[in-house]
């Protein structure tokens, strides 16, 4: 016992990622597998001429998403960071700023889209019946726009309420709306055609918006709609435009990827493979759901702990993240690399020249997963670790300025094989260029780490207590070798020790169950001005400041309440929160 010494637990870490990780696994492959049905719905009533539409208006989705992700998904990490510094009411406002922001391009977009619809159509490349159909398409999507904006507005703020189950109920509510009703609407009941395909869009994303919303506004703890009145409204807007830009440009060079891809297969006379290119998308949307749902886990996580200047928790999810997102990647790219016969019948497509060309092509995208895991995992991180230009780098290289480039020249010189080769080389390019540029910032300012994330210049302990008396009783008398280590004076030690015993007792009583091993996560930093004690766990939401509040007059609570009344008595502040839906208490001395 003599050598035992305060140890860190990946408990904690484990419970919150594996949380949102299942979460938003799930639902970023709703979102992927419907989109890929509504397109074999589309091949199996509509043909080859059908899925040659799909492939050269999804750019116009793509478009809807950019300007959803900036709006929605920049105002939950910029929010995120405001929880981090402890600052609700600056994640009240960007909430509000992003609600209004997302209303306000509703109206724009749809005027737009209807104004130069026809326009778009033909600069889309839409001629004879292709075009026909994509206008019809493009005509109600627009119409029905306005939700897939709105609807980024629930699905992440949600994430932040610690509801990340609900966000997944609500991306597999809607996919399940779309698929069903494309079926309906476009089978012989109604007749209805490739608009069938785009109404249905609309309906699913219109009645998982409203849902989502009622749900925000009614069922969470911190998101509400407050007044901007004197709130620093430039400030707020650019950092909802900066944290949202990785995710909007992603988006963004998505579509044109899709009209530079689109334009070399019918510029070296491939037309006749668009239908493939337009399942070879599909499996990649499917693919791509698979990393970015790993991706958005951290998101949450990883922002929240930049903003409390936490670099070993950063560390710890991102090394967990790796390590389960590339076991699920590479067993998705897997399947796809076995069974491309099967994935070209399942679209429909029977001309054996498109089939043969569609099997190549699956398993090149199957193979530039290996390096296109890490370009996606890398994008998503630096976005939320405040360093948008790297993030956007990775993008426009991995989807644009190798991609084109790449699939024009291999695609001149091989044909459409050529086209497919070119996903690989895109990827595999993309992310020697970050190693390099990561490697050129390290050079630079050596006291960063393989993530770019600085060593701490503030004397800190991280550890875990395991949800015992005996432990507890160990953590509170071991911090004090860190607390003389850290310059820390004695009156300050003991009142720590004193915290750390008293508040762990009443949480192991009062919210985690006893019978269950379990681990209680310690943070303290010695700052400028005193010393921050953050006490998180994942047992029943439970506020001791509430507690105690609540109970310090009765005398049956008064031995229970003894302990969080001394230390009241003693710190400079005590604040609960409940955050990514489990206990976070800061006391400060």
């Amino acid at each position: 016992m003599q050598d035992r010494q305060l140890q860190r637990s990946d408990f904690f870490l484990k419970s919150i990622y594996g949380k949102y990780l299942t979460a938003s696994v799930l639902a970023m492959l709703a979102t992927s597998v419907s989109g890929m049905i509504d397109t074999v719905i589309v091949g199996r009533f509509m043909g080859e001429t059908g899925l040659s539409a799909m492939s050269l208006v999804s750019p116009v989705y793509l478009v809807y998403y950019t300007v959803g992700a900036v709006v929605g998904m920049g105002g939950s990490i910029a929010a995120n960071m405001a929880i981090g510094r402890n600052d609700y009411a600056g994640y009240r406002r960007l909430f509000t700023l992003s609600f209004w922001t997302a209303l306000a391009l509703c109206a724009v977009t749809t005027a737009l889209g209807l104004a130069f619809l026809d326009g778009l159509v033909a600069l889309l490349g839409g001629e004879g019946e292709t075009g026909e159909l994509m206008r019809d398409y493009l005509y109600w999507y627009v119409l029905g726009g306005s939700f897939t904006l709105v609807i980024y507005i629930p699905l992440n703020f949600l994430k932040m309420e610690g509801k990340p189950q609900v966000s997944s109920f609500l991306f597999l509510l809607s996919s399940g709306l779309n698929v069903l009703l494309t079926w309906l609407f476009m089978s012989p009941v109604f007749g209805m055609g490739i608009k069938g395909a785009s109404i249905a869009t609309g309906l699913s994303m219109g009645v998982t918006a409203l849902i989502g919303l009622w749900i925000l506004f009614t069922r969470t703890a911190n998101t509400r709609l407050v007044s901007l009145k004197g709130a620093p409204l430039g400030r707020l807007f650019a950092d909802m435009l900066i944290c949202g830009s990785p995710n909007g440009c992603n988006n963004l060079f998505n579509a044109l990827r899709l009209m530079a891809v689109n334009s070399i297969i019918l510029g070296i006379g491939a037309e006749l493979f668009l239908p493939a290119f337009a399942m070879i998308k599909s499996v990649s949307d499917l693919l791509t759901g698979v990393v970015t749902g790993v991706a958005s886990a951290l998101m949450p996580i990883v922002g929240v702990y930049y903003g409390e200047r936490d670099r070993e928790s950063i560390r710890r999810v991102c090394r967990k993240a790796l390590q389960l997102g590339g076991g699920l990647t590479l067993a998705a790219a897997a399947i796809v690399a076995a069974f491309p016969g099967t994935i070209c019948a399942l679209f429909n497509i029977s001309d054996p020249a498109v089939v043969s060309s569609g099997e190549y092509g699956l398993r090149c995208l199957a193979a530039s997963f290996v390096f296109g895991f890490f370009d996606l995992m890398l994008s998503g991180y630096f976005n939320t670790v405040k360093r948008p230009m790297l993030s956007n780098l990775i993008l426009g290289l991995r989807l644009l300025v190798y991609l084109a480039p790449a699939a024009l020249l291999l695609g001149r010189a091989m044909g459409i094989e050529g086209v497919w080769l070119s996903f690989i080389a895109a990827e595999a390019l993309t992310l020697v260029t970050v190693a390099a540029v990561v490697w050129a910032i390290r050079r630079r300012r050596p006291e960063l780490d393989g993530l770019l994330l600085e060593s701490s210049s503030e004397q800190e302990i991280s550890f875990s207590v395991e949800n015992s008396l005996d432990d507890i009783v160990f953590a509170s008398e071991k911090i004090s070798g860190f607390c003389e280590e850290s310059g820390i004076g004695m009156k300050t030690a003991m009142r720590l020790s004193l915290a750390i015993e008293e508040m762990l007792t009443v949480i192991i009583t009062y919210c985690m169950d006893r019978e269950k091993k379990q681990y209680i996560d310690i943070r303290i930093v010695k700052l400028e001005d005193g010393v921050l004690l953050r006490i998180r766990n994942t047992g029943r939401i439970f506020d001791p400041v509430r507690f105690y509040e609540e109970n310090k007059d009765r005398e049956d609570m008064a031995d229970s309440v003894l302990g969080i009344k001394m230390i009241a008595g003693t710190a400079k502040q005590i604040e609960f929160h409940d955050t990514f839906g489990t206990n976070n208490l800061l006391i400060r001395f």
